[in-house]
């Protein structure tokens, strides 16, 4: 073999060396190389290919690329390879789409148009990568990008994300709004002039700076306090840096929340709190269950009790057994229906001493409707109970006054004639001494004679025959005097009945016909009474006491009422007319006159204390404003009026029957 065999030898070896290296290094790339010759077949396969596509180089080299089993998804393939091979340039295609183990796959790829050295034609070289992974990831992420931006947006807070080197990374909208950042800033990257814009927004300018620029110099702190801007809106800031997982540091966050309506309810909330504290009047809080959350500074003043004593335990340490359990039932049903409970309770103090409270009870509710509270307001009311019973005697004691000439008037006229009666008596009994001292002297036996002349003389002194007439006229007018004395006494006894704290069965007819004897002389010489009473009238439970102090009043004020009309002495009268009337639920007591009648101006004041239309010296006004405090508020009843001018008034008065006599009614009216 001569040199020129060996070195060709050589040559070729070394050819097949160079091949070899060539092969082994297109094998080893991760990305896939496929080689189409001008025909459209496939001259080179590596393993990347064959891996992706799940074909072998020996399954596929020597065919057309659209007919070597890829199961490609997009059609024109095969007309973008055609046209690559008569038009040679590069084409990169991201998201071509094939099927792999029946799952779509996506392939990315570069094709490029090369001359074959070795026919100077046109040849592709394709290179690409399975991006199916890479596809789902980025689809996924941009998801969540989008997810994230418009969360960013939606957030009521405002938002602004600034880099190591101070630029602008994000910025939301909200952030925008807030600090009323113009137009023409809104693009910009840098964060110099949008914090220049912000400080001129803040009321101070100079803290807000030094904070920022304290942050910036401290990246591993944290800050959060408030901002308050020139238009009054109120900022809560917070601002946190952001690190890698290396410690890297990229930026920093900064939130802005206006919180300026939750700063107002604070400090609403901070001034109630006070005036609930300091209120005059007790406050009380509790859970559903009726245990304390909650009392002011007056209440434990007006129980005695600590703010410690009281909390979790039940307010029923307070009861004093003066409230009945029928009320305290009544309370608990009407607030757990979320209805207002008003009343007066008496209650027992830390130490013992009894007060009366006027209370609001009611339900506090949550957005959704439930009852997460109860609320009480309580007025300690022991004082102006004390006064109130003050007026009511006082009122008892000028009725008393205003009575006492009339009865005496009334009692003075039996006993007057009674007392002439009696002098008659006295001096009938002197004349017939003579006749006695006859009598006694038959003993000693005078003449039949002398006996007749005495008896006939002393007949004629003592004008027998009259004494014998008048004696027994002047007996019986007595005993009718004694007697409408006894009945005058006997319904003064009933009209003062003495009162106590529980109401009593009582027969109201009786308690009109006794208040019309002790008031007759109020209303004898200006009224005619008449009394229309229902005769099976059952008894009512009540203060019989009051009661006829009601009674008396509104006859007084009938007696006037008519006087003002007929005038005094005058002959002519009016009539007062008095009715009862009873159901199941109430029995009803009307009291109708012919006085002058209630001015229309005037009607809706006739129950307040103190009110009165008559002169000076003739009544406190406290009569009718007595007579509703009785009968509402002590009776559970209701009292109201018809009047008309120039025809007279109507007072009605409603009582609860026995039935009935537990609902209390709080109510008057003007009809």
């Amino acid at each position: 073999m001569g040199a020129t065999s060996q070195k060709a030898i050589t040559c070729d070896e070394n050819a097949r060396d160079s091949d070899r290296a060539a092969e082994l290094f297109i094998n080893s790339v991760p990305s896939i190389l496929i080689g189409v010759d001008a025909q459209g077949r496939v001259n080179r396969w590596n393993r990347a290919a064959a891996q992706t596509f799940d074909l072998e180089e020996k399954d596929v080299l020597g065919k057309p690329l659209s007919n070597c089993g890829i199961h490609w998804l997009n059609s024109e393939i095969d007309s973008r390879i055609k046209d690559l091979l008569l038009s040679p340039r590069r084409f990169i295609w991201d998201g071509v789409q094939f099927e792999k183990n029946g799952e779509p796959h996506l392939l990315g790829m570069t094709v490029d148009s090369i001359r074959s050295p070795s026919s100077a034609r046109t040849e592709l070289l394709i290179v690409g990568s399975d991006i199916t992974s890479r596809k789902r990831t980025e689809d996924e992420l941009r998801a969540k990008t989008t997810f994230f931006e418009a969360q960013i947006q939606a957030t009521i807070d405002g938002i602004l994300v600034v880099d190591g080197n101070e630029n602008i990374v994000l910025r939301n909208e909200r952030f925008n709004e807030l600090f009323d950042v113009p137009e023409w800033l809104r693009n910009t990257k840098c964060d110099a002039p949008i914090l220049q814009h912000v400080v001129g927004q803040v009321e101070d300018p100079e803290r807000f700076l030094e904070e920022v620029k304290y942050l910036y110099a401290h990246r591993e702190d944290k800050s959060r306090d408030e901002v308050r801007l020139r238009n009054g809106h109120v900022l809560d800031r917070y601002s946190s840096s952001v690190f890698g997982t290396d410690g890297t540091y990229y930026g920093r966050i900064w939130t802005f929340r206006d919180i300026t309506e939750r700063d107002r309810y604070e400090d609403a909330l901070r001034q109630l709190s006070v005036a609930v504290e300091q209120s005059p009047v007790s406050v009380l809080i509790t859970d559903p269950k009726g245990n304390i959350t909650y009392v002011n500074r007056r209440f434990t003043e007006s129980t005695g009790y600590s703010y410690e004593e009281v909390i979790g335990r039940n307010p029923r340490l307070l009861k004093s057994g003066h409230t009945s359990p029928e009320e305290y039932r009544q309370l608990w049903q009407a607030i757990t229906r979320g209805e207002e409970w008003r009343g007066e309770l008496r209650n027992r103090k830390k130490n013992g001493d009894l007060y009366w409270e006027s209370a609001v009870i009611c339900a506090i509710r949550t957005s959704t409707g439930e009852t997460s509270h109860f609320l009480a307001v309580k007025e300690d009311i022991t004082d102006r109970k004390i006064a109130e019973e003050h007026s009511r005697q006082a009122q008892k004691l000028e009725a008393i006054g205003q009575l006492a000439a009339g009865i005496a008037h009334e009692i003075n006229t039996p006993i007057q004639f009674v007392g002439d009666n009696l002098r008659f008596m006295k001096d009938a009994c002197s004349g017939l001494e003579s006749l006695i001292s006859l009598v006694e002297s038959l003993k000693g036996g005078p003449t039949a004679a002398d006996v007749l002349q005495q008896l006939h003389r002393i007949l004629q002194e003592t004008d027998f025959a009259y004494l014998r007439s008048e004696i027994p006229l002047a007996l019986e007018q007595s005993l009718e005097g004694i007697s409408r004395v006894a009945k005058i006494v006997r319904a003064m006894k009933e009209f003062s009945y003495p009162g106590c704290e529980e109401k009593q069965p009582a027969d109201i007819n009786q308690a009109i016909l006794t208040t019309l004897t002790v008031s007759r002389n109020e209303w004898k010489y200006v009224a005619d009474v008449e009394t229309v009473l229902q005769p099976d009238l059952q008894m009512v439970p009540c203060h019989i006491g009051e009661l006829n102090q009601v009674l008396l009043n509104l006859l007084i004020n009938s007696a006037h009422a008519i006087a003002e009309v007929v005038g005094d002495g005058s002959t002519k009268k009016g009539r007062i007319t008095i009715r009862t009337a009873q159901d199941a639920r109430v029995t009803t007591i009307t009291v109708q006159d012919t006085g002058a009648g209630i001015p229309q101006e005037i009607q809706s004041r006739v129950f307040d204390p103190f009110f009165t239309t008559k002169g000076v010296g003739l009544g406190t006004g406290q009569g009718l404003s007595l007579a509703h405090s009785t009968i509402v508020k002590k009776h559970g009843g209701k009292i109201w009026f018809d009047s008309e001018i120039g025809k007279g008034t109507t007072f009605f008065i409603q009582l609860p029957t026995a039935e009935e006599a537990g609902t209390h009614v709080e109510t008057h009216s003007v009809r």
